[in-house]
C-alpha cells in the first residue's frame, strides 16, 4: 500500500470539533488536505443547519474559498461558494459584485455578506442565468481530473486579488476521489436527519385511490429535477449555444451556433486525441474524433449529426465511450425541455 493512501485513510478518520463563525459548534470530517485545496464535511450541531462538504482553500491561515455542495429537497445536491477572511469588517446583508476567472474564463457574481467577515453565494436551483451558468463549468475545470486551470477571484473595493494555483493531475484525483466519499457520507447524514421524523408514511390519504400503476388517480405524474443546463455566450465566432449536464467531475454537453456544425464536448474524461461512440440507449450510435478545445477546457467532438439531439430529448441515459475504455453515462431527465430552448438558439439564422 502506497504511503499516500494511508495519509488519506488517517485523513478520513480524522475528525475535529471547532466553532466556526457566529459561535455556532459543529464538527467537521477531513477526507484530503494538501494544499492549495482540502475536502471536509460540515455538520453543525445548530438545530436547522444543514450539514454540507466543502472544498476549500488550505493556503491561507485567515482567509478561504470555499465551494460547498448541500443536499436538498427530493435528494438534489445545491450548490453555493463562501469566501471569508478574518478581520473583515463586512456590512451584514449588503451585497457586492465578486469575479472568478481562469485564464481560459470569467464572470461575476453577487455576493451577499452574511457576517461580518464572510461574503456567501447561493447557485440558484430552477432558474440558471448565464453567469451561475458559466461560475459552475469555471470551479468544475479548477478541480477537474485534466489539467485544472488556477483560480482567481477578483473583489471590489480595495481587498487584492486572490490567486489559487492549480492542482497537478494526481492531486486532482485524489481530491475528487476524497470529494465522492465526502458526498456519500453527506448523503447518509442527510437521510439520518429525516429519518427521525415520525408522521411520514409511503402511503397517501385515505381518499387517495392508487390505479394499477401505484399512482392516486388525478395525480399527474413527479417530474424528477434536471440537471440539463442551457445558455448561450457571445464567443469570437459570434453568438453560441450551449447545453450541458454533469456527472461527478465529468460535464457532458452540446455546443454551435446559427448556421454552424453542431460539436458534442465532454471535460475530464478523455486524453489526447481520441475517437468516441455517443450512444443513447439502444438508438443506433455514431462514432466521432475529439481532441482538446482550443478555447475551452474540455474535448470537443465533431461529425455529430442533429438526429442525436432527438434521440437525447427522448432518451433515458447518454453514453460516451473511447476506443480506449474511457467511458462516461449521463441521464437523460428532464433533458426534452432543455435541448428545446438549444434547438431553437442553434436553428436561428
Amino acid at each position: 500500500m502506497r504511503l499516500s493512501d494511508n495519509l488519506k485513510r488517517l485523513a478520513v478518520s480524522l475528525s475535529v470539533s471547532l466553532a466556526v463563525t457566529g459561535s455556532v459548534a459543529a464538527s467537521e470530517t477531513s477526507y484530503y488536505n494538501d494544499k492549495p485545496w482540502s475536502v471536509v464535511l460540515h455538520a453543525p450541531d445548530a438545530e436547522g443547519e444543514r450539514p454540507y462538504c466543502a472544498i476549500r482553500t488550505s493556503l491561507w491561515d485567515a482567509r478561504a474559498i470555499s465551494i460547498e455542495t448541500q443536499i436538498g429537497a427530493a435528494d438534489v445536491a445545491t450548490k453555493a461558494i463562501r469566501i471569508h477572511k478574518d478581520n473583515w469588517k463586512l456590512p451584514l446583508n449588503q451585497t457586492t459584485s465578486v469575479a472568478f476567472s481562469t485564464d481560459a474564463v470569467g464572470t461575476k457574481v453577487t455576493m451577499k455578506a452574511i457576517s461580518g467577515e464572510e461574503l456567501y453565494y447561493s447557485f440558484p436551483q430552477e432558474s440558471f442565468d448565464e453567469a451561475s451558468m458559466v461560475l459552475s463549468t469555471l470551479l468544475l475545470h479548477v478541480i477537474a481530473a485534466r489539467r485544472p486551470p488556477p483560480l482567481m477571484v477578483r473583489f471590489g473595493g480595495n481587498e487584492p486579488m486572490w490567486a489559487v494555483p492549480a492542482l497537478d493531475v494526481f492531486q486532482s484525483y485524489q481530491l475528487n476521489e476524497a470529494f465522492s466519499r465526502c458526498d456519500v457520507d453527506l448523503r447518509g447524514l442527510q437521510a439520518n436527519s429525516t429519518d427521525g421524523n415520525a408522521d411520514t408514511s409511503p402511503f397517501g390519504g385515505a381518499s387517495s385511490t392508487a390505479n394499477s400503476f401505484g399512482r392516486s388517480s388525478g395525480a399527474g405524474p413527479l417530474q424528477p429535477p434536471s440537471s440539463w443546463e442551457f445558455y448561450t455566450r457571445e464567443m469570437d465566432w459570434g453568438r453560441t449555444c450551449f447545453v450541458q449536464t454533469h456527472r461527478g467531475i465529468a460535464m457532458v454537453g452540446f455546443m454551435g451556433s446559427p448556421g454552424k456544425d453542431l460539436v458534442g464536448f465532454v471535460s475530464s474524461v478523455f486524453s489526447g486525441e481520441t475517437r468516441a461512440t455517443w450512444h443513447v440507449d439502444d438508438k443506433p450510435a455514431y462514432v466521432s474524433d475529439g481532441s482538446e478545445s482550443d478555447h475551452f477546457t474540455w474535448h470537443e467532438f465533431g461529425q455529430l449529426p442533429i438526429e442525436l439531439l432527438d434521440q437525447v430529448a427522448q432518451g433515458t441515459e447518454l453514453a460516451i465511450t473511447s476506443a480506449k475504455g474511457e467511458r462516461v453515462a449521463v441521464s437523460l431527465t428532464g433533458a426534452a425541455d432543455v435541448l428545446s430552448k438549444f434547438k431553437a438558439c442553434f436553428g436561428k439564422h
